[in-house]
């Protein structure tokens, strides 16, 4: 995980309750259980914030023509005076509450405010998002009043550039592995702070950095772990430096370096949070924050969907419009599906957070996945459709494709999130086998902290089981055949699961490809739900006439995932998972690609 180079959403939400559980869509549906009241009615953006979106778009259309991005491209960076133009326009204050110099947006508000940006240019928007998403996000979510206080303006008004510290070389996805050690002074008046971080964005010129660090003294005797505290570290504190730019595949003008801490004082006022519970500082933030970088896939899609469908309606091959081609009118169709349904899981997510009545982190990590790949294949397909045009860099098809690439990287790779999101929503099903679920528990609350995915509380919600409705409502009459599927596909989820864990009991988590499969499903399964209920909104608000565009993408995207769907589960019973193995480890056991490699056992 490179998670520093990571894209978040964010908003005032506070720390997540340790005493409360709240629900989960997706967690709900690994036991044949339909929250409804979850992802429907749609949501939608008050008129005020509508107002101040508007305003900001405005803004933000003119900044987009003021920019070169040949210049960023060539430089390597952004330059001052379009950072400037961002303050100004008060983007870095965006999630700061009014009362600390911010515009205090909702999460439904921020993700589409930082899509809008993506306008401009990747890099910026990375820039910005970074400093609010993650950089500054810990300080809202687990600061203290004076804490606060103190830092909160500058950072509304860009003065104070945050940056987020907690990838190192050794610990990646692998979060809970950092080794970076912050030990109490003799004083007794703070911490001694030693050790470096690797990929941190915005690191190069930013002022505020939120850190996190081992704290042996913290350890109980018998402990074998160390906890992690985090904390806030300024540039200007004596022995922090940073290192040189990286240099990058994309994104390339936004600020990449390493940090460094050489007997750095930190001060005791500078501690975020309580001292040892670093972890579920920094894994909320991460669980909170992964739906920024879906929405800049979304609006990045519409820019490359709407650069090649120019260029198709231009182009003439045997005497035929590119876009008369069956095979381009299909790679269209597959970009705006995946597009509608990335747009309506964000809507939904975003709105959940805000309301504060749902666990998101489940579903924030299923929109990172879903729109991160269906922004990669837009890219790949988009350049595709321009064919020689789109290999040459003045129509800037490669910078899409470049700059897209590391969103299945950030904020935990897909990878990961899959195993996150298919061990977490299985515990559910674990807790119903009374006989396998003290056997499946611990292993798997060990592996879901250790990747750095899951919280305390998270574990906490994990074994309850509350009792719902199976019945998909609040979706129009017109969908009987799109609910039908849902329903009857999230009832075989919930007896999979049980049979899976029946089969493995706690080897499950050893079993990826079987934790894969369970992930991609629910994705799909809570892409149809929210599809729906936007489909739903659209002919209750437009009438069924109007709304005819979203009934179409409605019914061909869920007819499309059910086919996925019905893959995986197909493949849960039957595949090919050890053969799969087995060519992958004798490659392995070669040390290196084999001189004759259709002959494995030489």
């Amino acid at each position: 995980m490179m998670a520093s180079i990571e894209v978040n959403t964010v908003s005032q939400a506070k720390a997540p309750s340790q005493t409360q559980a709240l629900p989960s869509f997706t967690r709900s549906i690994f036991m044949g259980d339909i929250l409804n009241e979850l992802v429907a009615p749609y949501p939608t953006l008050n008129p005020d914030e509508q107002e101040v979106l508007r305003l900001t778009s405005d803004a933000i259309t003119k900044l987009s023509k003021e920019v070169s991005i040949d210049e960023i491209e060539e430089t390597k960076k952004i330059p001052a005076e379009v950072l400037q133009k961002v303050r100004e326009l008060g983007l870095f204050g965006a999630i700061i509450p009014e009362e600390y110099g911010g515009f205090g947006i909702s999460n439904s508000g921020y993700v589409q405010m930082m899509a809008d940006l993506t306008r401009v240019e990747f890099s910026l928007c990375v820039t910005v998002v970074c400093h609010q998403s993650i950089g500054l996000k810990g300080l809202l979510m687990f600061g203290n009043d004076e804490q606060k206080a103190r830092f909160l303006p500058k950072l509304a008004t860009g003065e104070m550039i945050a940056a987020f510290g907690l990838t190192e070389p050794g610990a990646g996805s692998d979060a809970g592995s950092i080794q970076t050690t912050a030990v109490p002074s003799p004083d007794g008046k703070g911490y001694i702070l030693n050790g470096s971080k690797i990929w941190i964005t915005n690191g190069g010129f930013a002022d505020f950095f939120t850190v996190f660090a081992r704290t042996p003294h913290l350890a109980g005797k018998d402990s074998k772990k160390n906890p992690i505290t985090g904390f806030i570290v300024t540039r200007d504190m004596a022995g922090f430096s940073t290192g040189a730019e990286e240099k990058k595949m994309g994104i390339v003008g936004s600020s990449t370096v390493g940090l460094t801490f050489d007997n750095v004082f930190v001060p005791n006022e500078n501690v975020l949070g309580e001292p040892g519970q670093g972890f579920k500082v920094a894994v909320s933030i991460l669980n909170n924050g992964r739906l920024g970088a879906a929405a800049t896939c979304t609006l990045g899609v519409r820019q490359m969907i709407n650069k090649a469908m120019e260029h198709a309606l231009g182009r003439k091959q045997f005497n035929q419009r590119l876009a008369d081609f069956d095979l381009i009118q299909g790679k269209f169709a597959n970009i705006l599906l995946d597009n509608y349904a990335g747009e309506a899981m964000i809507r939904v997510t975003a709105a959940g957070m805000d309301s504060g009545k749902m666990d998101c982190s489940l579903e924030a990590a299923i929109c990172k996945i879903f729109c991160t790949e269906a922004e990669w294949k837009a890219a790949n397909e988009c350049l595709q459709i321009a064919g020689g045009t789109g290999y040459m860099k003045e129509y800037r098809y490669e910078k899409l494709l470049r700059d897209s690439r590391i969103l299945m990287i950030w904020e935990g790779t897909n990878e990961i999130l899959r195993l996150f999101i298919g061990l977490s929503g299985l515990q559910g099903p674990g807790e119903q086998l009374k006989e396998v679920s003290k056997a499946l528990t611990q292993p798997l609350e060990d592996v879901l902290h250790s990747i750095g995915v899951l919280s305390d509380f998270g574990v906490k919600w994990l074994q309850r089981k509350i009792a719902v409705s199976d019945k998909l409502e609040r979706v129009h009459p017109l969908f009987e055949t799109e609910i039908s599927i849902f329903e009857r596909y999230t009832a075989k989820l919930a007896d999979l699961a049980q049979r899976s864990i029946t089969r493995y009991g706690k080897e499950i988590v050893k079993n990826q490809f079987e934790v894969k499969r369970f992930a991609d499903c629910v994705i799909d399964l809570y892409a149809m739900s929210c599809v729906l209920s936007r489909a739903s909104n659209a002919i209750e608000t437009r009438g069924e006439e109007s709304a005819n565009r979203d009934i179409w993408l409605a019914k061909a995207f869920v007819r499309k995932a059910r086919r996925r769907v019905a893959e995986n589960y197909r493949r849960i019973e039957k595949n090919d998972d050890e053969v799969e193995r087995q060519i992958a480890r004798a490659f392995f056991d070669k040390n290196g690609y084999p001189a004759h490699c259709l002959f494995l056992d030489e």
